[in-house]
């Protein structure tokens, strides 16, 4: 009996190197011979096709129930040599080959070799700073806006995934690749969040992003406001935002509390937060006229506004300011769905 198991073994540990196609064209060679036999040695109830598939794969796998089995002796000869011991070793190569290729897309995803080149509408964090990038991502998490199907970590330092069940992961060599940021799938995201560490990294990065021109809203922090507005002028389109921590010291030492609403306003889950809508094109009023409705309605204060074509946005503009399309930012409990002329 040793010998038979140890038969098998070697049986399966040859032809689980086989490809997939190598492995499938077996069984059905096997099968075929198989029934061959069976009908060859008279077991003719066996070759009935539902039954011998049954009888095949419950006997390859050594379930067998029993209830069919060959009666005589050259069939049960060869079922016992040619049909299990082959079947016994095929079935097993295949089985441990799909395991494998399990587990290795898990590994793959979980070490960053994936790809999410052909992705649209998700969001990806390039950069990975610690418990800074684990706040983000739970951010994300918690705007229901922006909870999406699918967060995309990008990094070079980290060896796995730091956030496996929330996001998933792709490491490269450089954060600055053109080939790491279309694996992430920059191109067709929805929104590209980029915090590197260092400036002369997120400004590389920047201008590589420019380059595939995204269809989503990308955002890159730096912490010098003049390396902010260098990355404006290269790549208008995206948003480069610098670290207001010494603007709200100096604001909050002029006007006390001056941290606390910004802090606010910036926060996500609770109370009053700042908000964006993009306005339908079809969209016409004065902010007057809108201030007023939006309070009495939503609740909501509108605080800025930005017209198709311009840069940056008016803040508290005029009540005759007329509004045709653009974006609208306000503070609200929570998002509006939308607005229409007559809301």
């Amino acid at each position: 009996m040793s010998i038979i198991i140890q038969l098998r073994q070697q049986l399966a540990a040859i032809t689980s190197k086989f490809g997939w196609a190598a492995l499938i064209l077996a069984l059905c060679v096997h099968a075929g011979v198989s029934y061959a036999g069976l009908r060859l040695f008279g077991e003719i109830p066996l070759t009935e096709f539902k039954t011998f598939i049954y009888f095949y794969f419950t006997t390859a796998l050594t379930v067998g129930y029993g209830d069919f089995s060959p009666q005589t002796a050259g069939g049960r000869i060869f079922v016992s040599t040619w049909l299990m011991m082959g079947g016994i070793a095929l079935l097993t190569a295949i089985i441990g080959k799909t395991t494998n290729s399990i587990i290795e897309v898990w590994r793959k995803g979980m070490k960053g070799k994936g790809t999410f080149a052909t992705c649209t509408g998700h969001t990806v964090v390039v950069g990975w700073e610690g418990a800074i990038s684990e706040r983000v991502v739970e951010l994300l998490h918690e705007d229901e806006t922006s909870n999406d199907h699918l967060i995309v970590i990008c990094d070079t330092v980290l060896e796995e995934n730091p956030m496996p069940g929330k996001a998933e992961f792709i490491r490269g060599e450089s954060l600055s690749s053109m080939a790491l940021l279309q694996r992430a799938g920059v191109k067709g995201a929805e929104r590209t969040l980029v915090r590197t560490g260092s400036d002369d990294l997120t400004l590389a990065v920047v201008l590589t992003i420019n380059q595939l021109d995204p269809v989503g809203h990308v955002v890159a922090h730096f912490s010098s406001s003049e390396t902010a507005r260098l990355a404006r002028s290269y790549a208008p389109k995206l948003e480069c935002t610098s670290s207001m921590a010494i603007e709200m010291l100096v604001r909050s030492s002029q006007d006390p509390g001056s941290s606390v609403i910004i802090n606010e306003l910036l926060s996500v889950g609770q109370g009053a937060t700042q908000y964006r809508l993009q306005l339908p094109d079809s969209f016409e009023s004065t902010v007057g006229t809108l201030y007023k409705q939006l309070k009495d309605k939503h609740n909501a204060t509108l605080i800025g506004y930005r017209a198709d074509g311009q840069t940056q946005p008016s803040i508290n503009p005029a009540n005759d300011t007329l509004v045709r399309g653009g974006e609208l930012f306000y503070i609200a409990s929570a998002r509006l769905g939308g607005l229409d002329s007559g809301s």
